[in-house]
């Protein structure tokens, strides 16, 4: 299929900044216990890498399915696109419950997720392409790098 290495690095990538949310587990914030928001940072590092991962995995299952690379990429798009809405409506309304004040990060992370499910959703009723694909993941797995470096950042040294 064309793009699958692209999309199999993209898998990979996930999969490596989901294993450096260990490092979290070991930093210190201010005041000896994180934040709600901050929690709920640490577990979409995980999550967010996990769906990635998945979603790169996606087309090529579909193409092996359908056997066309449009296609595949047309399906894989829509059913990305149902799953993450689905996941920016509910991650959002956790980060409000928690208390997720507008700092200039959460205003980032907050644009990140429905612009990569825009994407997703572009793909799939408009391009059925590689790159706008490849482009959605990695628009997706910037919130799971900044969630990473949010926690990092905001630890004791």
């Amino acid at each position: 299929m064309p793009g699958e290495p692209l999309l199999l690095a993209i898998a990979s990538i996930a999969v490596i900044v989901a294993g450096f949310t260990a490092v979290t587990s070991t930093l210190v914030p201010p005041g000896g216990s994180w934040h709600p928001v901050m929690r709920i940072r640490q577990r979409a590092i995980v999550s967010t890498s996990f769906n990635v991962m998945f979603e790169a995995l996606a087309p090529l299952i579909v193409f092996a399915w359908l056997g066309d690379a449009h296609n595949a990429f047309v399906v894989a798009s829509a059913g990305v696109a149902v799953y993450a809405t689905g996941i920016v409506v509910w991650r959002g309304r956790q980060l409000l419950r928690a208390g997720g004040h507008m700092t200039g990060t959460t205003m980032v992370l907050y644009a990140l997720g429905p612009t990569a499910t825009l994407l997703f959703w572009a793909n799939a009723i408009a391009f059925g392409s590689l790159a706008l694909y490849a482009l959605a993941l990695c628009v997706q797995l910037t919130v799971a790098v900044i969630s990473f470096y949010s926690l990092v950042s905001a630890a004791q040294s």
